[in-house]
């Protein structure tokens, strides 16, 4: 069994796996991992200060980026720009894929809102905390706007 780092968060019932932080890039770029169940969505949100992109690895996600909705397999990637609504769920049995974040900075976010990861594997499924996580995002120049895809 791999042990965990201080890089390995639990959030919203997935496994984040930070791989490059703004400290390691002197915030010019984030790169996480990520493993999340069937139907994971997270809520609609928009970044105001930084573009994002996703490329799968395993598995399938529906992506919704403003009104466009697609859906990205195994190696497909999907843009996210700043100041434009998206969202996203697994739509197979797991998934797991790589955000970028650029600039860095908003990786932080999900240590905020989530927990240190008890392994390397997803978490048992838990009600999410929309305080915290309304709480958490505000300091970074981003809004939820909806609730996950259905």
């Amino acid at each position: 069994m791999t042990t965990t780092t201080d890089r390995d968060l639990w959030f919203l019932g997935t496994l984040i796996q930070l791989r490059a932080t703004a400290a390691d890039t002197n915030g010019q770029l984030a790169v996480f991992e990520q493993q999340a169940p069937r139907g994971f969505s997270p809520p609609r949100h928009v970044h105001h200060a930084e573009d994002s992109a996703l490329l799968v690895l395993d598995g399938e996600l529906t992506v919704e980026v403003g009104d466009d909705r697609r859906t990205a397999g195994p190696g497909g990637f999907v843009w996210l720009p700043r100041d434009v609504p998206h969202t996203f769920r697994v739509d197979s049995d797991g998934c797991r894929f790589l955000e970028f974040l650029t600039p860095a900075g908003f990786e932080q976010f999900h240590s905020d809102a989530g927990d240190p990861a008890a392994a390397i594997e997803i978490p048992p499924p838990a009600a999410p905390d929309i305080p915290r996580l309304l709480a958490a995002i505000e300091p970074y120049n981003a809004e939820i706007i909806g609730p996950p895809m259905a």
